[in-house]
Parts: structure tokens; sequence; C-alpha cells
């Protein structure tokens, strides 16, 4: 009977260990998932500032193009408008 009362007391012991050898494994894992999530919370938010900046950029950049082809188109509207004067002024003289 002292084995059978040993043997049990050894696996009485084995599940104990195992039961906290399982604990501490669930607790490391919650602590890397958790880390893991911040890490991915991180990485969102630096997508979302590089979008964001990027967006700005691109927005920026098409104002800045818009400006200048709005001065472009008047200025050739202006030397249109001169050209014609002057080809009015050159047919008012032919018939005078």
């Amino acid at each position: 009977m002292a084995k059978l009362t040993e043997d049990m007391t050894r696996l009485c012991e084995e599940i104990q260990t195992l039961r906290a050898n399982r604990e501490g494994l669930r607790k490391e894992l919650a602590e890397t998932s958790k880390a893991r999530q911040i890490e991915v919370v991180k990485s969102c938010a630096a997508f979302a500032d590089a979008l964001a900046r990027k967006a700005r950029l691109a927005h920026d950049n098409r104002i800045s193009f818009l400006g200048h082809l709005k001065h472009r188109v008047s200025q050739q509207a202006r030397e249109m408008q001169d050209d014609l004067t002057m080809v009015r002024r050159m047919w008012g003289k032919r018939e005078a």
C-alpha cells in the first residue's frame, strides 16, 4: 500500500507542477499578446500619420499646380489680347 501512496503523491505533485506551468504559460501568452497588440496599434498610428502627411503634401502640390496653371492661363490670355489688339490696329491702318 505504501507504493500506491507514493505513486499517488508523485502523480499529484506532477499534476500540480503541470498546472503551475500551464498557468505560467497562459500568463506569458497574455503578456505577449498585449505587447503585440500595443505594437500593432503603434504601427497603425504610424501608418495613419504617414498617410495624412502624404495626403497633405499631395493636396499642397495640387493647389500649387493649380495656382501656377491659373497664372499661366491668365498670362496667355493677356498675350492673346495684346496680339488681337495689335492685329486690330494693323487692320485699321490698312483700311485707312
